[in-house]
């Protein structure tokens, strides 16, 4: 059986003088946590639990809601977890990064590479400066019969690396997919 919590009314009248900015008032169902427990409020009713000073979000279905946290519930280590603070994408998708509050940064894309039998070098442009040169790289090459082979890396900067494309048969221009982890400015 549901039991009936307090409701207030919302109070509409009040005056407005010139000038003056007007305020309201909100005031919602409130009970305690035995009139929660048997309780079902409607999709998306935020209720006040009397007893332990809390709310309680509701779905229409479960009864005695969702209890919200309070801020001396939430772990203290949480405040110190890494999370995501800016994200790029390129305009053509070919570069993308995401840097986290720590300075942690992963980004990553795609570049034609020239092969050849004398061998290549492509230079690859980072979308965001590293720290230091010590960082991971991975790069995959494919070829147009779609093979797949890794690409070797050959320097690491600040701000570019250059993977080599290695030795081939005859000139080709193959995709490379690379990515990076590790920290920046």
């Amino acid at each position: 059986h549901s039991t009936e919590m307090k409701e207030f009314k919302r109070s509409e009248s009040w005056t407005k003088k010139k000038g003056e900015k007007m305020s309201r008032q909100i005031q919602i169902r409130r009970g305690t946590s035995v009139e929660h427990e048997n309780f079902t409020g409607a999709i998306g009713e935020i209720t006040m639990d009397t007893t332990n000073n809390t709310l309680r979000v509701h779905d229409g279905e479960t009864a005695g809601g969702t209890v919200l946290a309070k801020k001396s519930e939430i772990p203290s280590d949480i405040m110190t977890a890494d999370y995501v603070i800016e994200t790029w994408r390129s305009t053509d998708g070919s570069s993308w990064y995401r840097k986290y509050k720590s300075g942690w940064v992963e980004q990553g894309g795609y570049n034609n590479i020239n092969l050849s039998p004398s061998g290549s070098n492509t230079e690859i442009e980072l979308p965001l400066e590293m720290l230091d040169s010590n960082y991971s790289c991975s790069a995959i090459l494919t070829t147009r019969y779609g093979g797949r082979t890794i690409g070797a890396l050959r320097e690491k900067f600040t701000t570019t690396h250059v993977v080599s494309g290695g030795y081939n048969t005859i000139n080709e221009t193959v995709k490379c997919i690379w990515q990076i982890c590790g920290m920046s400015e």
